[in-house]
C-alpha cells in the first residue's frame, strides 16, 4: 500500500497524562517512507523540564539514563524546533494516542512554531479497534496488547524512540493484513 505522504510516527515520555499541566521528558519520532513504510529518518531527544537537581534525578531514574545526560538535555522549545527542522510539516502524523498530538502541539506553541500538520493523523488506538473487530482479538487494543498480539518485544518501557519504532511496526503489520 502506498500513501500520499510520508508518515511520522512519534512518541514521548511525559510527567503525566495532562497536556496542559504535565511536561515532555523525551520526544522521539521515526519517519516512514510513503511507498514502502521503511524508516527514512529518526529523531530522539530528552527534554529537561527543571533546573532542580531532585527533579533531574527523578526524571533520569524514570528514563533509566544518567542524571548528567538528562541535565545536559535541551528545553522543550529547543527540542520542538529541532524536531520541526528535522521533519517539517509535510508529513502525516502517526501515534498510539491522540494525547501525544496535544502534547506536541503545546510544545510547538512554547517554541512559537506554527502547528501546520495535516488535521488528519493516524491513531493506532482507533485503527487497532477496527482491526480487533475484524480479526477477533478479544482484548482492548492498547499498545501493549498489540505488542503481545504481534509478538513484538519492548526492551525499554520508558524509551520514546523504541515506542515510536514499535508503533510504526504495529502499523506496518496492521496495514499488511488489511
Amino acid at each position: 500500500m502506498k500513501f500520499i505522504k510520508d508518515i511520522l510516527f512519534f512518541d514521548m515520555v511525559t510527567t503525566g497524562p495532562n497536556s496542559d499541566k504535565d511536561s515532555i521528558m523525551q520526544l522521539s519520532g521515526v519517519l516512514l517512507d510513503k511507498d514502502n513504510l521503511l524508516e527514512r529518518a529518526n529523531f530522539n531527544s530528552y527534554v529537561r523540564g527543571s533546573y532542580l537537581d531532585s527533579i533531574i534525578q527523578e526524571h533520569a531514574k524514570f528514563l533509566q539514563i544518567e542524571p548528567a545526560v538528562y541535565k545536559r538535555s535541551p528545553k522543550i522549545y529547543d527540542v520542538a524546533k529541532q524536531f520541526y527542522k528535522k521533519f517539517g510539516s509535510g508529513v502525516l502524523l502517526g501515534t498510539h494516542t491522540w494525547k501525544n498530538v496535544l502534547f506536541l502541539k503545546n510544545a510547538f506553541k512554547k517554541a512559537v512554531i506554527p502547528f501546520d500538520y495535516d488535521e488528519h493523523a493516524i491513531e493506532l488506538w482507533t485503527l487497532g479497534y477496527i482491526y480487533t473487530l475484524n480479526y477477533g482479538m478479544r482484548k482492548m487494543p492498547t499498545f501493549y496488547t498489540f505488542l503481545d498480539y504481534f509478538k513484538l518485544k519492548q526492551e525499554k518501557p520508558n524509551d520514546a524512540l523504541e515506542k515510536a519504532r514499535l508503533g510504526a511496526e504495529i502499523f506496518r503489520k496492521i496495514v499488511k493484513e488489511v
